[in-house]
């Protein structure tokens, strides 16, 4: 078989290129892959790029190492490439939610007898506007933590970095006034926020069961929608319920499944911002977002 490894660098695991130069030897010694291609990435949409050139049957497979944000740039070139070339994750940024949630390998044995096995899945992307995305869309309180944390802290800290980051962010966050209208066939309404997600996979924020409902294939996404609420009494009681995974009963949350959605902007929140995979949607507000069922071979 015959792989490309696309490979961002700068990723949080510091022990990455050991593992990738255990598992490249033992693809080519074994045989399993006696050819593999790599290409480095060195700045935004490199990973993309790269992956929407891709031909069918150029490639056996294709490799995104990286985090959840260089996963979202192949995610992207795959499609855009129309070459359904099976994709394979190799974990190597801070959080990795996707990777995660389908319980990919995380060792180098485990995974090239994965690549030997070759067994693949289709899985759903969402989409938003014009862009792709597989695990989460996502707006409002800490939304932007990933943006705030330094490389070095990352690759030091992990994800302590972005708790850290967060407990100081969330008193200043708690102020501001964000109202968005939904608008699908499931729920409709103008609401006073702190965050909405829409997920494609359960795992969010390195929460295992963020959004319990989901899954890869089932053909729906899954929208939460957090009002605003007081800290002292609302907010403990909506923490003790996420741990518990009961967090979609809240009083202050709007919990649905749908295959569409509009978001739209009042006067206070044109300028949010949307992330999607830990990138930054340039246009921002209003959104038009929907599930594009089996569209990636895993």
């Amino acid at each position: 078989m015959k792989g490309l490894f696309i490979i961002n660098p700068s990723s949080g695991k510091q022990n990455i290129e050991s593992t990738l130069k255990e598992i490249m030897a033992n693809l080519v010694l074994n045989q399993i892959s006696p050819h593999i291609d790599v290409f480095y990435t060195q700045k935004k949409n490199d990973a993309r790029d790269r992956a929407a050139q891709l031909k069918p049957g150029e490639y056996d497979y294709v490799v995104s190492v990286g985090g959840d944000g260089t996963l979202n740039e192949v995610t992207n070139g795959l499609i855009l490439s129309g070459s359904d070339t099976p994709l394979a994750i190799i974990s190597a940024g801070t959080v990795n939610d996707f990777a995660t949630y389908m319980k990919l390998p995380q060792t180098a044995e485990d995974f090239c007898q994965m690549i030997k096995h070759f067994q693949t899945k289709k899985v759903d992307v969402g989409k938003v506007n014009d862009q792709y995305f597989i695990n989460v869309l996502a707006a409002g309180m800490l939304t932007d933590i990933a943006y705030k944390v330094p490389k070095d802290k990352k690759a030091v800290l992990g994800k302590m970095a972005y708790y850290l980051e967060g407990a100081k962010e969330f008193p200043k966050q708690l102020s501001q006034n964000m109202t968005l209208t939904f608008n699908s066939k499931e729920y409709s309404g103008t609401e006073d926020i702190m965050l909405f997600l829409v997920a494609n996979s359960k795992s969010v924020g390195g929460f295992a069961d963020a959004a319990p409902l989901a899954s890869v294939s089932d053909g729906y996404l899954d929208v939460m929608i957090i009002k605003k609420m007081t800290l002292l009494t609302e907010a403990p009681d909506l923490i003790f319920k996420l741990f518990q995974g009961e967090h979609p009963k809240h009083p202050s949350i709007e919990y649905f499944q749908t295959k569409e959605l509009s978001v739209l902007p009042t006067e206070q929140t044109a300028g949010i911002a949307i992330d999607y995979d830990g990138e930054i949607l340039e246009e921002g507000l209003p959104v038009d977002i929907s599930i594009v069922p089996e569209a990636l071979n895993l």
